[in-house]
């Protein structure tokens, strides 16, 4: 595998639980400036609910595509800081991933290429490491350390092994593509597990938008739209967006409010009669 490109100004990006209504955050920006003064921060979220990181390995894997290679990404969310879960760094898809083995990167696990190394040189960590504050005594220097250039395989020893999360892969059923709610935005727009490529998989590339048909809970949803305002106010769509997902929305107001859509809901999506 190539070593990964860096740019001519690093980039660290940081995604967590930790909220913003106390001191975290700010701190870990503290360590990052103090060891990688060069570097540019990137808040992506800070407001994924607590110890839910199957929505932190979705924001990661929604929002690091549109990093440039050598980006380091330091996630955070870790139910299990202190235990003996371990610490990992992964080079993927042309970027650095810094995090607790727990699933939350399971989007660079994905890439065939993928170098996963366990943090276990203390040389790369802050002199006194917390027992519970691991984001910023262990993964920031570690990240910071990558943003400055240091080499992942000086951070510890290669392991193959890491915490994956279960697969949830659209699946086929008798001329119909299932998947499910993977996300609800703040827009109260649902986002699926279906994407262009799923679709185009399943139903062929040059399908037009008006031959799909999308179900979710009792409603039926005839075509594809274009935008969100692609329909009168009040009206369902289903569209592609910008993360290339299928989504579920209404034109000026919440789906999810509307049909109490949530994570987990089935979504089918088949040819229309």
């Amino acid at each position: 595998m190539p070593q990964t490109e860096r740019t001519s100004r690093p980039i660290i990006t940081f995604l967590t639980d930790f909220g913003n209504d106390d001191w975290f955050v700010g701190v870990v920006h503290g360590v990052l400036h103090t060891l990688a003064p060069d570097a540019h921060v990137v808040d992506l979220a800070h407001s994924i609910p607590p110890a839910n990181i199957g929505r932190g390995a979705f924001m990661l894997e929604a929002a690091a595509p549109d990093f440039p290679q050598g980006t380091v990404h330091l996630a955070v969310v870790d139910p299990g800081v202190g235990t003996e879960r371990r610490a990992l760094a992964v080079e993927a898809h042309g970027q650095y991933f810094v995090g607790p083995d727990n699933g939350l990167m399971e989007w660079a696990f994905c890439s065939p290429q993928a170098k996963i190394h366990e943090l276990t040189n203390p040389k790369f960590f802050r002199p006194q490491v917390s027992r519970t504050f691991h984001g910023r005594d262990v993964f920031a220097p570690v990240a910071a350390a990558l943003a400055r250039g240091e080499s992942i395989t000086s951070l510890g020893p290669a392991i193959s092994d890491p915490i994956r999360l279960p697969a949830h892969e659209p699946a086929r059923k008798n001329g119909t593509l299932v998947g499910h709610v993977v996300f609800v935005d703040r827009f109260g727009n649902a986002l699926t597990n279906l994407t262009a490529s799923s679709l185009a998989g399943a139903f062929g590339d040059s399908a037009p938008d008006s031959a799909y048909e999308v179900a979710i809970l009792d409603r039926v949803i005839p075509g594809l739209a274009r935008s969100y305002g692609d329909a009168p106010v009040g009206t369902v769509v289903a569209l592609l967006g910008s993360s290339g997902r299928l989504e579920i929305a209404q034109v000026g107001g919440a789906a999810s409010d509307r049909m109490g859509i949530g994570e987990g809901d089935t979504v089918i999506v088949r040819r229309r009669s």
